[in-house]
């Protein structure tokens, strides 16, 4: 019976077990489904509707950009208004402070006023010997000396006033002009989404068809801006970890200098054995670099400039999506956790003793060609 009950629950954990296998795999299934159909409905579409999909598109990122710009006014004004609030805090607690150095001196004033100059010389008269004298001396200038104090103090504490009152004023000149830029962004955004509508509306019996495009590369863009961080994150990741090789540099030892070239086959299959993510490829031709991401549909042209002693920075010129010319301002977006970034301390730091200074970059051929002044001894 005991072996009975054994052989029942482990038949029902396998059981459970199994049915975790079998849900799991569907779930993520079901999560990779709806983007791996969109990228086949948008690969198949004609040229035709190609065309009309870059106008849709180009207001998309318009749109985009009138949104990200409202956002970003948006923030500005609530940084403001938090200043704002802050300098009237500061301007009420600083107001009561001076209130009341104002009333103690005021009482000051009066008691002096009661007493008058006589009173002082009579204090000083009626000193029974030299001692007493220099001691009510001593007590008048400490009278004179704290009356001095209080009213350094008050104009101190007016002057302070007066600027942090200065700064609310400004502030509130500052948010008015934000909040009077805000209308432009707003107008801008409702003004494109209305072209939008419009140029849908002529397109009569294919607008829902359009409207399906439209909405399948919103949603690989969308896709896309999520994952492209990550690439790049993951190209500084691989790029620092030491993985190309003085055969791979292609590198030649000169008087104060080491010269050297990276073919894009040697850096592409580097980057791709060593990735988790989409794979990017590079090209190279004469001054000019071509960045692609083909799971994406991803191009992306430019030319590496130098910044700084030895890194090389990726400059985007233009770029395209599904084909779909892309606007600066979405190329900005993609970049907008950072530059892409070829750090050649990193790549060639094992290779000399000490520091290096990237001299020039150029691509041709097939090739990245650079030099690197060093005034180090090589190993």
């Amino acid at each position: 019976m005991l072996h009975n009950k054994k052989l029942k629950k482990c038949f029902i954990y396998l059981s459970m077990f199994s049915l975790i296998i079998l849900i799991f795999p569907n779930q993520a299934s079901g999560e990779v489904a709806p983007i791996t159909q969109t990228q086949e409905k948008l690969m198949d579409i004609s040229e035709e509707e190609q065309e009309v999909l870059k106008t849709l598109f180009a207001l998309t990122q318009e749109i985009e950009e009138m949104e990200r710009e409202e956002l970003r006014l948006t923030d500005e004004i609530k940084t403001l208004e938090a200043q704002i609030q802050e300098l009237e805090r500061k301007i009420n607690d600083k107001q009561e402070e001076f209130d009341h150095q104002l009333s103690v001196l005021e009482k000051v004033l009066i008691s002096y006023q009661k007493g008058g100059p006589a009173s002082y010389f009579e204090m000083l008269l009626s000193s029974k010997d030299f001692t007493t004298f220099l001691m009510n001396i001593n007590l008048m200038k400490d009278i004179s000396h704290n009356l001095d104090e209080l009213l350094a103090s008050i104009d101190e504490g007016k002057l302070i006033l007066t600027e942090e009152k200065e700064k609310l004023t400004y502030n509130m000149q500052q948010l008015e002009v934000k909040k009077e830029e805000l209308k432009e962004p707003i107008a801008n955004k409702q003004r494109l989404r209305k072209e939008q509508e419009i140029y849908l509306e002529r397109l009569e019996e294919e607008k829902e068809r359009y409207s399906e495009h439209l909405s399948n590369l919103e949603l690989m863009w969308d896709d896309l801006k999520i994952i492209f961080s990550e690439i790049v994150g993951e190209f500084t990741r691989i790029i620092g970890e030491g993985h190309f090789t003085m055969e791979d540099m292609n590198i030649s030892f000169q008087f104060l200098s080491i010269k050297g070239a990276l073919h894009e086959d040697t850096f592409n299959t580097i980057l791709k054995e060593h990735s988790t993510l989409p794979e990017i490829v590079f090209h190279f031709d004469t001054d000019k670099v071509l960045l692609e991401v083909p799971e994406k549909n991803l191009i992306l042209k430019g030319k590496f400039s130098i910044v700084g002693k030895s890194t090389l920075v990726f400059e985007v010129e233009s770029g395209s999506f599904y084909q779909m010319p892309l606007e600066q301002a979405s190329i900005d977006e993609l970049f907008k956790q950072g530059p892409l970034l070829i750090d050649f301390e990193t790549i060639v730091g094992d290779m000399v003793l000490i520091d290096i200074n990237l001299d020039t970059v150029k691509t041709v051929d097939g090739y990245l060609e650079f030099i690197l002044k060093t005034s180090l001894r090589i190993f």
